[in-house]
């Protein structure tokens, strides 16, 4: 399946985020990203229906293996 780099991005930012904070919230992603609200929303539920994230009841966030495996290839030597 093809991404596209905005989603590798979204991605990319909650991977980093979930390393300096206990949990990841849309909020937490749009204040990094500099987007708003309404945007990250929709992306953030097309990387749920896609299985890149998961989103428990309380809003945190997530990302799943095949999220993990979607990161861009620098992250990993960053942060694995």
């Amino acid at each position: 399946m093809q991404i596209h780099q905005s989603a590798e991005d979204y991605l990319e930012c909650i991977l980093k985020l979930s390393k300096v904070r206990p949990v990841v919230r849309s909020i937490d992603i749009a204040t990094e990203m500099n987007y708003s609200k309404p945007s990250i929303s929709v992306a953030m539920k097309n990387l749920r229906l896609n299985g890149y994230i998961l989103v428990d009841d309380c809003g945190f966030i997530t990302l799943t293996d095949a999220g993990m495996g979607l990161r861009p290839v620098s992250m990993s030597v960053i942060y694995c």
